[in-house]
């Protein structure tokens, strides 16, 4: 059989272009440091590396996550610490203007000091990282603290995300206060039901400012300035009663007495509260709003429309209740004390003897008995004002009735028992601070010292939250060291399966060199002369 020249030469073309091909994948694979190019090439390790690659993404960019995270808690732990250093000023400055004598205008001067430093401390929770506010909970358009002034421009009230600070003890209960989180790597795992993260899946990247300061408070009042009221004007209002919020629309009559705007205003809000378990007690002739044992806050709605709704003046009142308290602590056994009592139209002088307690065998042994104490003023209460409905006093020294309003003095003399009106102080010490100064303007060295107390208990939980944000420092940490072993193990899997082993394709690729220049040698003998070859 004769084999043309043709087929010789289509032959010899197919080989030296295979090989050569063969060569250059050589080449471009010790170039390229791959394996393979398409995942035609190796379809189960491409499939593999994609994984890979997959994971290797979704770990950077936890590691992003993270050293984000990292920051923000790091300039939130910077900014606790320096409210820590402003409380401890706080706590220096009340002490040096209740524990020596001052005039009205020194203690003026030391309540201007405690506003600012107020005020300092509202710029530090309002710090915000990357333009984020570190305090604000989810809220990023606005600053989430502010602080409103009364009529006279003194500092009165702290607000968070536009609600007064006393107006809930429960933090969540404000404004934006949903907690932003960031998936690390852990397994973020969502509630089915609730559609809600796991939050041990995840980390919390935001903190709620009403919850690290502090919020709510024993008991407080707010206070209408009747005369800012005026006839046939709409208001709106946002008023917070024993944790519940309305809002009160109200257009006042063409009535000129300021007493009657006042019985209009507080029969809207009674009319807003009337399916609540809320007792509300408002007095026409001062405008105070009141719930007995709760703190009611009011403000002018932000959102209603300026052009159609007038502002009423208000403050947001903490200091003393209409609870008495009688010192029932330290008394001496078998001593006579008195106290006098007002109720209703009545006014008696209750008079008792500090009971003694007794050993297991019955025999008074001289101690003083509180509970026996308690039980004998009851017995005196009583007589003085009838069994049944009469006031009662409790374990504390406080004295009540359900029905009306009691008044308790001292009834003077050495013998006789202390008694003072009960007091309510804020649970932030942002409020807390405004609150001091407020007493010092009016002289009232025995509130503003009481203040002293809460602040340094402010401070001490103050330390355990910076403590906390060292511990989510060090997770952070953790969880970065975690991911820099998952990314170097990641790494290594995808170097098995997409790096190529140099040493064995540049040993492929001089054999395919050697074999290629061969092929050419050769070719002189396999391939005819051309015509080419004669020119």
């Amino acid at each position: 059989m004769r084999i043309t020249n043709q087929t010789i030469l289509r032959g010899y073309n197919r080989n030296i272009n295979r090989i050569a091909a063969q060569k250059t994948s050589c080449m471009q694979k010790i170039w390229s440091g791959r394996d393979f190019n398409r995942a035609s090439e190796a379809p189960l390790s491409a499939a593999k590396a994609l994984n890979v690659r997959r994971q290797l993404y979704n770990t950077e960019q936890y590691k992003e996550n993270l050293k984000t995270a990292n920051k923000f808690y790091t300039e939130a732990e910077t900014s606790l610490l320096q409210v820590s250093e402003d409380l401890a000023i706080v706590r220096e400055t009340i002490i040096a203007a209740v524990n020596t004598y001052k005039d009205r205008g020194d203690l003026a001067i030391y309540a201007q000091q405690l506003e600012t430093k107020a005020k300092s401390l509202v710029s530090i929770f309002n710090t915000d990282s990357a333009g984020r506010v570190i305090y604000g909970g989810s809220n990023n358009d606005q600053m989430p603290f502010n602080i409103l002034e009364d009529k006279d421009g003194n500092a009165v009230t702290v607000t968070y995300n536009g609600v007064p600070i006393n107006a809930y003890k429960d933090p969540k209960k404000f404004p934006c206060s949903d907690d932003v989180y960031v998936d690390i790597g852990l397994g973020m795992v969502i509630n089915q039901e609730t559609q809600k993260v796991d939050p041990q899946s995840v980390l919390k990247i935001s903190f709620n400012g009403a919850e690290v300061s502090g919020c709510g408070a024993e008991s407080g009042f707010a206070d209408i300035d009747i005369n800012s009221l005026a006839p046939q004007k709409n208001y709106a209002l946002d008023v917070y009663a024993n944790n519940i919020k309305k809002t009160v629309y109200i257009r006042t009559s063409a009535a000129a007495d300021k007493q009657d705007l006042m019985k209009e205003v507080s029969d809207k809000i009674k009319e807003a509260y009337k399916y609540e378990d809320v007792q509300l007690d408002i007095d026409t002739e001062t405008g105070t709003i009141s719930v007995d044992g709760a703190t009611v806050c009011i403000m002018n709605n932000p959102n209603a429309d300026p052009d159609k709704y007038s502002q009423i003046d208000f403050t947001n009142e903490i200091g003393y209740t209409d609870n008495y308290r009688v010192g029932l602590i330290g008394l001496e056994a078998n001593k006579t004390y008195s106290f006098v009592v007002e109720c209703g139209d009545k006014k008696e002088t209750i008079t008792f003897t500090a009971a003694e307690s007794t050993d297991t065998d019955g025999k008074p042994n001289g101690e003083y008995n509180l509970k026996d104490t308690v039980t004998a003023i009851n017995k005196a209460l009583e007589d003085a004002f009838g069994a049944g409905d009469c006031p009662h006093i409790d374990s504390d020294g406080i004295v009540t009735k359900e029905s009306e309003k009691v008044i308790v003095r001292a009834a003077g003399g050495d013998e006789n028992v202390s008694v003072e009106r009960e007091k309510t102080y804020s649970e932030n010490y942002i409020q807390l601070t405004l609150d001091a100064a407020k007493a010092l303007r009016n002289g009232d060295i025995e509130y503003a010292n009481g203040c002293i107390d809460r602040i340094v208990n402010a401070s001490e939980s103050l330390l355990i939250k910076i403590a906390d944000m060292g511990c989510s420092e060090d997770f952070i940490d953790f969880n970065l060291d975690r991911l820099e072993v998952r990314d170097t193990n990641l790494k290594e899997r995808q170097d098995d399966l997409e790096a190529v082993d140099p040493e064995y394709q540049i040993t492929l690729l001089k054999q395919f060199e050697a074999i290629y220049n061969a092929c050419l040698q050769m070719s002189a003998m396999t391939v005819g002369n051309s015509i080419f070859n004669y020119i």
